[in-house]
Parts: C-alpha cells; structure tokens; sequence
C-alpha cells in the first residue's frame, strides 16, 4: 500500500491543475512510475486494491476532501451560526469562515478553494489512472467492479465540483462555465484544459454514473459505490437540473423519479425507525440499512468535529484548544416541532462565554476523541434523500398526491405527523423545509435554495456576520477559483465577483 500511494501522489504532481512545483521532477518522476504502474495493473486484484486508494483518498490528511467539501457545501447555507474564531490561528480561521461570509476568496491563504479543488483533482488522478488500464470488452467481474466504482467517484467529484463552481443549471447551462472535464491522467505540463459548460459537465456526470450502474458486478457493504448509489445520485443530479417550481423542467423531474424509483423499489434499503433512528449518526455506516453510499471513516479520524464540539475528557477547559465554534442556528431549531425526533441530533456542548448557543450537532460524534476527532462516516447518500428527490420532482411534474405521499413518510419517521389537503406551492416548500430539517449538516442546504431559484437568507447575526440574503442570480452563489490554478493554467475561465 505504500508503495501505491507514493505512485499515487508522485503522478499527482504532475495533474492539470498546478504544475510549477513539480515540473522540475517530471523526468524522475514519469519513468519510474509508469514501470510501476504497469506492474500494479497486472491482476485483478491490482485494480481492487487501486479502487480502495482512491476511496481512501477522500478521507486522507493530504487532500482533506471531505473535511472541506463539508466546510464548502455547509456554511453557504443558513443551518449554521459561527459564534467565534474557529481557530487559534487567525489564519485558519479566515479560511473557515471565507464561505460562510460569502466572501469566496481566490488567494489561498483566505479560503478554502485551492485545497478543495487540488485535492479533487488529485482523487480524479487515481480514478482516472485505474480507468485508463481497463480495456474494451472486458469481461473480468472484479475488473469490471473497479470500472464502475471509479466511474461513480468520478461522477460525485465532477459533481461536487460544479455545484460549487458552475452557477446553477436552470441558468442558461450551454453558456455558463462548468468544470476542466479531465477524463485521462494528464501526464504532461502542457495539458492544461479550459472549463466546459455546465451543460456538458451534467452530460458527463450523467454518463460516467450511467455507465456505473451498467457495469456493477456486485453489491458491497455501504462503504463502496453500487447500482444503486449510481441511481441515486442520478436522482438527485436530475433534481438539480429540474428547474424551479415556477418554471419546472419536467422531463428532468420525471427522470429523477424514476431513478428514485430504481433505488426505493429495488435497492433493498429501509428506513431507520424510532431509537434506531434517532441513534442514527452513534455508529458506522456499514450495518446501517438506510445509508446507501457513506465515506467510511473507521480506519482513519476525521477532524470536521473540531467546528462542532468542546473537548472533553483531560482537554476539557484547556484554554490551548479552540475547538466547538459552529452552532446550528436559531431559525433551523425553530422549524423542529417539540416531538420532532431529529431534535436528538443536536446535544448541549456549551461554549466558555456563550449561555445562548448551547447546542451542537451530533452528527459527526461517533467515537470522538476528547479533541478534534471522530471515527464518523459522512452519508454521503441516503434513502430518506431518495424520498425527499422523489417528493420534489412528483410536486414540479404535477403528482401532487405522490408528492404528499412522499412527504408524509419522512414527517411519519420524525414523529411529526402527516399532511393532507396541500398542494402545489404550500407542498413543495414544505418539501424543502422537511429536506433542510432532514439532511441538516449533510452538505445540502444552500443548493436547496439556489438550484431552485430560491434565495439563501439568514435573518440572525453571527459573531462578527450580519443578517445576509443571497439572491439564486448573485454573483456571489458560485465560488472562486484559486489564484494558483490560475496562474498555472490560462486556459480556465475565472467566476468573476
């Protein structure tokens, strides 16, 4: 394993992102490594234990991609409240609260940008290599497996990329830019590709998770892709392209319910019920039957606890740890009725000073580790989502019956009752208000909001922030691109702000 992630990470040196550091080694690098790579590819086995370093790559110190993705995807939203620095050093705290302020700063030492696109297209290195040494008409079902698990990450990072780089698909798609769609390992310093469409960035997402629903010879625990991971991920790219309730897509809607249909009529996965729900979040997402696709944390921590938790145990009080500073907010735990059972996913952890904010989320608790810590999985995909994409896409085709229908089984689980008699708009924005309350922390609030037209506001001030509403048409909803890649490559477009 070690000699496959120093391959990994030396061909990454040469990626298509940022080449300056790294130009000066290319001779040593390339010559060595392709020997290497082709003794690694030489069996079945070699692209097993390749597809397992790139899920792997997801949760290491040197990308920190989902640690990141989180801090991107979450604090655009208005589920979160910053109630001081998060950091001891200044410096990192900048960088943590650059998307919250929506400030989207291109310099790297201000935000957060750089390390989360370096580091997505250092995972797309590793799955694009395992990609390139499978050959046409392959026929090996452990080969084949690889095939599809790799063409699935691909999928969710070209996906999670233009989420946070493209502006929203309703907005003209062929004209706006989305993402370097880098499909080969580049293995030259001159292979610098400009940014395609947003339009054509969803066609390739699409058919990289087409193709890994086709090709899956086998079902896995929850930590690695599968069929139904690939539909329902479909389900919800879809969702994103289906326009608003106004000016509904509806051809896109009607496709995001029959991918949602795939997984919640075939996928074998059920809902978690009364204790085992609100227990939800307290154990691995292996043994969990309604998680579908999680980044399994078990072998290795994760430190996104350090925004939610005071430490504990011998660090309890210790005044050389700043740790615990981002607090659910106050209109998110308004929306949650008295008996709402997803009330138990937020536990009092008080912050030295502040007698208001006195609770954290616990959904990245499991096996903290008294500072910074935790063994938690992030659910990256989960049936109650199935549910809520296929609530939203009946309401914008018109099945306002299956909408409610949909609806009501998620209000069920929580405990807070069904509807009936709505419709219409009063559906689909309760639809949404049960999917922010639902998938809270998740990584989905503010694309929510901006996906369908709909502006993020926050009518609360936080720490040093004001009350702030972003319009789905401002500049501002997408974030921009590192001065470095910049700088490296002049082919790419900037989101200009």
């Amino acid at each position: 394993m070690k000699k496959r992630n120093l391959y990994i990470a030396g061909l990454a040196c040469i990626s298509a992102i940022s080449f300056s550091a790294c130009d000066k080694k290319l001779d040593e690098i390339v010559p060595h490594n392709v020997l290497f790579e082709e003794q690694e590819f030489a069996t079945p086995a070699g692209f097993t234990k390749t597809t397992v370093a790139n899920y792997n790559s997801l949760t290491n110190s040197t990308t920190n991609y989902d640690k990141n993705w989180f801090n991107l995807a979450e604090f655009r939203g208005n589920n979160v409240k910053p109630i001081d620095n998060t950091s001891t050093s200044s410096l990192t705290a900048t960088q943590d609260i650059d998307a919250f302020k929506f400030l989207n700063a291109s310099s790297k030492d201000f935000g957060l940008s750089h390390t989360f696109w370096s580091g997505s297209y250092r995972v797309l290195l590793g799955v694009n290599t395992v990609l390139k040494h499978i050959q046409p008409g392959e026929t090996d079902p452990v080969i084949l497996q690889a095939k599809a698990e790799n063409l699935f990450l691909r999928g969710m990072v070209f996906f999670n990329l233009v989420r946070l780089y493209g502006r929203p698909y309703y907005q003209s798609p062929s004209g706006n830019p989305g993402i370097p769609l880098i499909l080969q390992p580049v293995t030259a310093a001159s292979d610098r590709p400009a940014r395609a469409s947003v339009e054509d960035t969803y066609k390739q997402i699409i058919s990289d998770l087409t193709e890994a629903a086709q090709t899956f010879t086998q079902k896995k625990n929850n930590s690695y892709a599968s069929r139904y991971a690939a539909y329902g991920l479909l389900s919800r790219v879809y969702l994103y392209m289906s326009g608003s309730f106004d000016q509904p897509n509806t051809n896109y809607a009607r496709l995001a319910q029959q991918y949602a249909d795939s997984v919640l009529l075939n996928g074998g996965y059920s809902l978690l019920q009364g204790t085992a729900y609100t227990a939800y979040y307290s154990n691995s997402n292996q043994a969990n039957t309604e998680t579908i696709w999680a980044i399994n944390h078990d072998a290795a921590t994760m430190s996104i606890p350090t925004w939610f938790y005071q430490p504990t145990g011998q660090y309890a009080g210790s005044s050389s740890y700043s740790t615990g500073q981002i607090k659910p907010s106050p209109d998110l735990l308004d929306l949650l009725a008295p008996g709402d059972l997803r009330r138990r996913f937020y536990i009092t952890d008080k912050y030295p000073g502040n007698n208001t904010d006195t609770l954290s989320c616990n959904k990245y608790y499991y096996k903290y580790t008294a500072v910074y810590y935790s063994n938690a999985p992030i659910h990256y995909l989960r049936l109650a989502e199935v549910y809520l994409n296929r609530a939203e896409a009946r309401v914008k085709a018109g099945d306002n019956a299956g909408a409610l229908s949909d609806l009501n089984v998620i209000r069920n689980r929580a405990g807070v009752g069904v509807l009936s008699g709505i419709s219409g708009q009063t559906l689909f924005t309760e639809i949404l208000k049960q999917r922010r309350l639902e998938l809270a922390f998740e990584g989905h609030n503010s694309f929510d909001y901006f996906r369908n037209g709909l502006p993020m506001v926050r009518s609360y001030t936080s720490f040093n922030a004001q009350p702030l509403t972003i319009a789905a048409t401002d500049a501002k909803v997408v974030i921009r691109i590192s001065d470095d890649v910049l700088a490296e490559n002049g082919n790419i477009q900037q989101n200009n702000q």
